[in-house]
């Protein structure tokens, strides 16, 4: 449960055990009025200082989404983007790199990484060619190499259903294919300032987690670049029988590439 749905559960079943006293709806003038404050996660992570991209502006390569992770040509293991940060003029990323896949999953190296940096990732050989908010785009530097496979399915174009290109992501309540092969879901929301944790899962494995993403991110998923442009807390709770219960709504850009 939401900080934003429990201040509006909380805010008056609280309230009026603290005030039956005075009586609970008995109280006038500006005390009344005065909606409940929401309480926050703590502490509130900082906007990000941008750029929002930095590198090569063509993302050929393999994805790797931010908080998920990506597998590496020919099943040799996976890279996650475990998390990143910029100063305001450049952006930083910490890559995770392991073998197996599910419960049998095991991290054997992490590195910081930079754009324009040569890396090699079980025996691969990479250029970190972008680092976004989003992703980070490792080219392969031997082009004789199999092709990186997508970070998540290619761009279906019956899912998700957009309206005015724009789709609606209802709390918790997932937005699945037709198919089961990708999920996205809106994991919680908060206030001060106005946040949402947004998951993207695969069958495949792989997928995202954007937390804490602000009106304004970027965000990439299903082989498209989506703007998240309305964070919604609603009320009441999160459950699919009620319409209130918050949304956020997410514009597409167009691909990926």
């Amino acid at each position: 449960m939401t900080d934003v749905v429990r201040a509006v559960r909380a805010g008056v079943l609280v309230g009026c055990v603290l005030m039956v006293a005075a009586g609970c709806g008995g109280a006038s003038g500006a005390d009344a009025s005065r909606p409940p404050t929401p309480p926050s996660r703590a502490p509130v992570p900082p906007a990000d200082r941008g750029p929002e991209c930095e590198g090569a502006p063509a993302a050929d390569g393999l994805h790797v989404l931010r908080g998920g992770s990506a597998e590496l040509p020919g099943g040799a293991g996976w890279v996650l983007y475990k998390e990143g940060g910029s100063d305001g003029t450049h952006r930083t990323a910490t890559l995770t790199n392991g073998t197996g896949t599910g419960a049998a999953s095991a991290s054997t190296a992490s590195w910081p990484v930079r754009p324009g940096q040569s890396l090699t990732v079980s025996g691969r050989a990479f250029t970190v060619s972008q680092i976004c908010a989003y992703r980070v785009v490792l080219t392969p530097q031997d082009k004789a190499a199999p092709a990186p496979p997508p970070a998540s399915p290619a761009a279906d174009p019956d899912w998700p259903t957009l309206t005015d290109g724009r789709l609606r992501l209802r709390f918790h309540v997932p937005d699945t294919d037709e198919h089961g092969a990708i999920s996205a879901v809106l994991e919680d929301i908060a206030a001060g300032p106005d946040r949402a944790d947004i998951a993207v899962m695969t069958r495949a494995g792989g997928g995202a987690a954007y937390p804490d993403a602000r009106v304004g991110d970027t965000l990439e998923f299903a082989g498209r670049l989506w703007k998240l442009t309305v964070i919604d807390p609603g009320v009441g709770e999160p459950s699919e029988a009620n319409p209130r219960s918050g949304h956020v709504d997410l514009q597409l850009i167009g691909p990926s590439r």
